[in-house]
């Protein structure tokens, strides 16, 4: 029998069937044998849901959920409440794969320093040229402000705000949930989970390959996800109102996604600088009515945003340099 400690490993299924297989032979083979896989299918037109019946009925830590197409955040919570006697969590995205020993160091440094709530590891992006890995090149503990620092100062695969390249103590999550029906849900998951605990590590290897390409780029869809953010973010914000650092944070984190977003929209399409800075302009305007400037750096983003709104012209051509 094993006995050591359950983590259930949580895989939100939609329309995945060319890359499905890879993912979950990727679960089933770590190292660290202690598992419950469950798969939530959303709804999946295609064959995932029929391939996840595949596996359920070769292995008996596979637990396959269907249900009607709510979004990854409906089928994330649907996996929380099968996973309440866990003793660690994590999420997989149903197109990427992890390496075969990352849940067995994951835990093992879990297990041996018990005021560490959650334990990440960094990634390698798939990319047409292969491999190229974005984590640290030795380990680092980060207490609850520099981990909250770290993720809303801006977007970082060494510690970003993904749910999928980190392993969770099942008390840090708690009774916390993905906001259902929006995009960027991690964003104030991880946000609100981050605001809770004592200290984060982050391993020096590469323990997930997430795959390229996935999220559009289009002047049109950054628009549509600044909107899904900012309501997610605003209504993070609505339930944390009496407390300020969550408010600063949470602030911070809208803003500092802005500049990320603007900025990689201009270098892939500078000709479109006026579309792409009018589609940003309204969330800009949004936030800067919101306090931040005491979060670390939050002087030099007002002044980033007067110069963008005063001269944008000048604010790009001081970005490029």
């Amino acid at each position: 029998m094993n006995t050591s400690p359950l983590l259930a490993v949580i895989v939100p299924v939609y329309k995945v069937e060319d890359y499905l297989r890879e993912c979950i032979d990727s679960i089933l083979s770590q190292s660290y044998t202690s598992l419950r896989v469950i798969l939530v299918d959303d709804g999946s037109p295609d064959r995932s849901g029929e391939i996840c019946e595949e596996y359920a009925h070769q292995d008996p830590r596979v637990i396959v959920v269907h249900k009607e197409n709510g979004g990854q955040s409906t089928a994330r919570n649907r996996g929380l409440e099968l996973a309440k006697d866990a003793t660690y969590i994590t999420f997989v995205d149903s197109d990427d794969y992890i390496e075969p020993d990352i849940y067995k160091a994951a835990i093992s440094f879990l297990e041996e320093h018990q005021e560490v709530d959650i334990v990440g590891f960094g990634i390698n992006e798939l990319r047409t040229e292969g491999k190229v890995y974005c984590g640290e090149s030795v380990g680092r503990l980060y207490s609850r402000e520099e981990a909250l620092r770290e993720v809303t100062q801006g977007f970082s695969f060494k510690l970003g705000p993904s749910v999928w390249s980190k392993v969770f103590r099942q008390e840090a999550i708690g009774t916390i949930r993905f906001r259902e029906g929006y995009v960027y849900e991690d964003n104030s998951f991880v946000l609100e989970v981050l605001h809770k605990i004592k200290s984060y590590y982050l391993l020096p290897i590469a323990g997930y390959n997430y795959r390229m390409g996935r999220d559009g780029s289009t002047t049109g869809v950054f628009s549509e996800r600044m909107s899904y953010l900012f309501n997610n973010i605003e209504e993070l914000m609505s339930r944390y109102t009496r407390d300020r650092d969550m408010l600063l944070h949470a602030n911070t984190m809208a803003v500092n996604y802005l500049w990320m977003y603007w900025y990689q929209l201009y270098l892939e399409a500078p000709e479109k600088y006026q579309e792409i800075t009018k589609a940003f302009l309204p969330y800009l305007k949004r936030a800067r009515r919101r306090p931040y400037l005491n979060v670390a750096g939050g002087r030099i983003h007002a002044m980033k945003t007067w110069l963008f709104l005063h001269a944008p012209y000048l604010y790009t051509r001081l970005s490029l340099r």
